[in-house]
């Protein structure tokens, strides 16, 4: 009936009307100012909720704050409808919100816009002020106690929460809640409390338990929390996430048998993730001591992924590294080979199988066929392109090494990739390095520059050649010192700096970072103990330069090649 009324006005109203005129038109002339700003009101919200006429409510609402800038009902119907432009809602929401802060609907508004956009720290006056407003409405001591939380001010997050629950009762969600905040205040004997009380509440809550669990965990009442976890467990043994805490509780305490039992189930359900899954066994095998001591139980649990799984490469591999961790090559080689053709296989499995066969020393033939194989598969792949390239530079195939790259640097000048291109001419460089000609060399690490002022390894490489001529060794050093810059933890680019400083005669600027070089490396790395011994030796420090090149021979250095280098040292220094 009231609809039909309603209806009956606004219809009396529009006829005889223009095309763009409202009701509140028609009595303009007729009332006072303030009235015809509700009756223009009263007609936007009316063509907003019931003609869905947002554009039209808009302009009226704009008109209202154009002659009114303070009226806060159009203010707030601006920031509702205005989705888009979040900065320009926020700013309606706040002119509506001061210029009638006793209103909680526009408090409440501001509020949950300042939380959207992250301004936390604006955000708790006006929740504050909302408590003021209304003290009974749950919602505000939820969101104030999470941005007490989000701004590090736990205590006042579990004051406010205590205060929820002397004016409106307990309340499960806040109670779990505060008993979070309890343990991450190490208030443990006020968690365990919390939690004991909630499980009295809701016995036959899994959550609740859990978090009591937590609370014994973390103040060392193991037996407690051990009975309390399964205690969780025995309420739904089909809730996954249960299963899972309690099989993390194990693992955190140690005791491996029993989490293992827990992890089998796990692996075994059809409903958990097959990205958990992934994630839980990369967790357990990355662990070699783990592993090594449960190699037959985590077997057990990667036979029975392939088989649920037969097509996930994560499984697959991980079978594959399970048979080679067991000695069991051959098997290995032959299940690799049988599953490399699988829909799911990528370009790194090949790569993967690859690196294998050369583990296994097959045969070039063998070795060249699967190439050609892969690389058929994935004629795009850049990865699969520089290993096949790489291979050929093993072998010393340079021509056909150079023919794979110079392919690569057609390809990403064709993609206009400015660093694929770089590292590509890169990897022509090292070639003509490893044949001898300079020249081709140096123009080849010029042009990768060109493409890419920063491509590390070529800075670095034609820095260490330059100074095995001799010549441009200022350039030499300024290439240098921005490898070591873009990667100053990698010992390799430090000897590189080093050797030039040596080459220049800067020897105790070479010997400094040398011996960070070095520091890095653990001292493993030959060229680099062969490096310090030449400084050491230019420095006068022969005894010390001597017990470092025997250092660089143990770790793997040429015997001869370096006899035959320390004797012509040592014949420059008699003349």
């Amino acid at each position: 009936m009231l609809t039909t009324i309603v209806l009956s006005f606004v219809t009396a109203f529009a006829f005889g009307q223009e095309h763009n005129s409202s009701p509140a038109d028609a009595v303009c002339d007729s009332v006072p100012e303030r009235q015809r700003r509700t009756y223009r009101h009263s007609d936007a919200v009316k063509r907003l909720s019931i003609e869905r006429d947002t554009l039209r409510a808009r302009e009226l609402w704009l008109e209202l704050i154009a002659e009114d800038s303070t009226y806060s009902p159009a203010l707030y119907y601006l920031s509702i409808t205005d989705s888009k432009n979040r900065d320009k809602s926020k700013e309606y929401a706040r002119r509506a919100y001061e210029a009638d802060s006793s209103n909680k609907w526009y408090a409440q508004n501001y509020g949950s816009l300042l939380i959207t956009s992250g301004d936390y720290r604006e955000a708790l006056p006006i929740y504050r002020r909302l408590l003021v407003l209304d003290s009974k409405e749950l919602s505000t001591y939820h969101a104030l106690a999470l941005l007490y939380g989000v701004q590090r001010m736990p205590y006042s997050a579990i004051a406010i929460l205590d205060s929820a629950e002397l004016r409106l009762g307990r309340h499960p969600f806040l109670g779990a809640m505060k008993q979070s905040l309890l343990l991450d205040t190490h208030q443990y004997k006020r968690a365990i409390e919390e939690g004991e009380r909630l499980c009295e509440e809701s016995p036959y809550s899994v959550e609740n338990h859990l978090a009591l669990a937590e609370a014994y965990e973390v103040s060392r009442q193991d037996s407690l929390a051990e009975a309390t976890y399964l205690r969780a467990y025995g309420i739904d043994t089909t809730n996954l996430s249960t299963l899972a805490e309690v099989a993390d509780y194990y693992n955190r305490v140690g005791n491996w048998r029993k989490m293992l039992d827990y992890e089998e189930r796990l692996f075994k359900d059809k409903r958990a993730p097959v990205k958990d899954k992934e994630r839980r066994l990369e967790q357990y095998t990355g662990n070699t001591e783990f592993y090594r001591d449960n190699y037959f139980r985590l077997g057990s649990i990667i036979v029975g992924l392939t088989m649920d799984y037969p097509t996930n490469r994560n499984f697959v591999n991980a079978y594959a590294m399970h048979l080679i961790g067991g000695g069991a090559t051959d098997e290995a080689y032959d299940y690799m080979l049988r599953h490399i053709d699988d829909e799911s296989a990528t370009a790194d499995d090949y790569i993967m199988l690859l690196q294998y066969m050369m583990f296994l020393e097959k045969s070039d033939a063998e070795i060249v066929a699967m190439l050609d194989r892969a690389t058929a598969r994935f004629k795009s792949n850049d990865t699969l392109l520089s290993f096949k390239g790489f291979y050929y530079t093993e072998t010393e195939e340079y021509a056909k090494a150079l023919k794979i790259f110079k392919q690569g640097v057609k390809r990403a000048k064709k993609l206009e990739d400015n660093k694929l291109r770089s590292q590509y001419l890169g990897y022509i460089g090292d070639i003509y390095h490893e044949q001898g000609k300079d020249m081709k060399c140096f123009r080849a690490y010029y042009d990768a520059l060109h493409y890419d002022e920063n491509n590390i390894p070529v800075l670095n490489n034609y820095a260490y050649y330059l100074s095995l001529t001799g010549r441009g060794l200022d350039k030499a050093l300024t290439m240098a010192h921005l490898a070591m810059s873009l990667d100053s933890g990698n010992a390799t680019y430090i000897d590189t700096c080093a050797w030039v400083l040596y080459k220049m005669g800067r020897y105790d600027e070479a010997k400094k970072l040398m011996l960070r070089a070095l520091s890095l490396d653990g001292q493993r790395d030959a060229d680099l103990l062969a490096h310090y011994g030449d400084i050491l030796w230019a420095l006068g420090e022969k005894f010390m330069a001597e017990t470092y090149w025997k250092k660089a021979i143990d770790k793997g250095y040429d015997k001869a090649t370096m006899e035959k280098h320390i004797n012509e040292l040592k014949s420059e220094d008699v003349k």
